[in-house]
């Protein structure tokens, strides 16, 4: 789906104005604007560590080579599912059920969730961009279904009447299903306090998120004000974790394409979407060297398991 996507991109944009818009790049600019990788991944592994249960996580070193991993694996896996892993070693470690360990991988979705939509909203509150083709109705919808995000992960009763309808409805079958139910309200009852600070730290994650892209148009030298890039790249941003795409590619670049075409030529907006990309591939790149100790524990768990499963016969 990728390739296709850029194939019906690149067809209908000169290659050779990409091309030029890459190399007439500010040099000082690129340089700072990739870096900001640094602090965004440095802020992910922190919540990760604030998010995980207490004595989970040796610290914030091992929340760090998590994330790296776990950004190594969703290269692969759609819809950023490659997150698992770093639920299924706080459930290897102590004190952490499966349940509330599959939760923190959901809570910090939506944690991501609410602080994208609350600076896409805030951004076209400001400047209402107004995107030829694109409904008025999405920004209203992105603000509501952001509210609901922010409900979910703040509020401890909301999960409490969740997961009493799961049982409910479950009602004693599908018990695996059950147990990750039980783990939303048990996530949120042991981060107690914690919650408010995981949001606030979201919101500044996301904020240097937006900053980051901006700093890719200066670089590009085309002027888009701040609040236009906030709220359009955001939702393209959103679009690129459809899970029917390689890492974001194609998906994320026609949306920025089509979205800021009232504000950029089409190569400018192209030339954006590559530079983005190499937000996905540079903390995979870097996961490489420590990614294989983890990579042969879930390799030998894989293998026990087979060798424990009875055939068909023995069962």
């Amino acid at each position: 789906m990728s390739a296709a996507l850029l194939a019906a991109l690149y067809r209908n944009v000169d290659i050779r104005l990409i091309v030029r818009e890459l190399r007439g790049v500010d040099k000082a600019w690129l340089i700072v604007s990739v870096g900001m990788i640094v602090p965004i991944t440095l802020l992910r592994a922190i919540r990760f560590y604030q998010v995980a249960p207490p004595g989970s996580l040796p610290g914030i070193a091992e929340a760090l080579r998590l994330t790296l991993v776990a950004s190594a694996a969703n290269v692969f896996m759609p819809a950023k599912s490659g997150d698992l892993i770093k639920s299924y070693f706080v459930t290897k470690s102590r004190g952490a059920s499966a349940g509330v360990s599959v939760a923190m991988v959901v809570y910090e979705r939506l944690c991501d969730l609410f602080g994208l939509i609350t600076w896409c909203a805030l951004g076209w509150l400001v400047a209402r961009p107004v995107v030829a083709g694109v409904p008025s109705a999405l920004w209203p919808l992105l603000g509501i279904f952001g509210a609901l995000c922010g409900v979910l992960i703040s509020s401890a009763t909301v999960a409490r009447v969740a997961a009493g309808l799961s049982s409910r409805v479950l009602a004693g079958r599908l018990q695996r299903l059950q147990v990750l139910a039980d783990g939303w309200p048990g996530l949120l009852h042991q981060l107690g306090g914690r919650r408010a600070g995981v949001i606030l730290l979201s919101l500044l994650l996301w904020l240097v998120h937006v900053i980051q892209i901006w700093m890719f148009t200066v670089a590009l030298s085309v002027r888009v004000p701040f609040t236009v890039t906030a709220s359009l790249s955001a939702v393209a941003l959103m679009l690129g974790q459809l899970p029917f795409t390689f890492a974001g590619l194609g998906a994320r670049d026609v949306a920025l394409v089509v979205l800021m075409k009232g504000y950029i030529r089409p190569e400018s907006a192209a030339a954006l979407g590559l530079l983005m990309s190499t937000r996905n591939l540079l903390p995979p790149l870097a996961a490489l060297p420590i990614v294989r100790p983890y990579l042969a524990t879930l390799a030998g768990e894989v293998r026990l398991g087979a060798r424990q499963t009875p055939s068909p016969g023995e069962a």
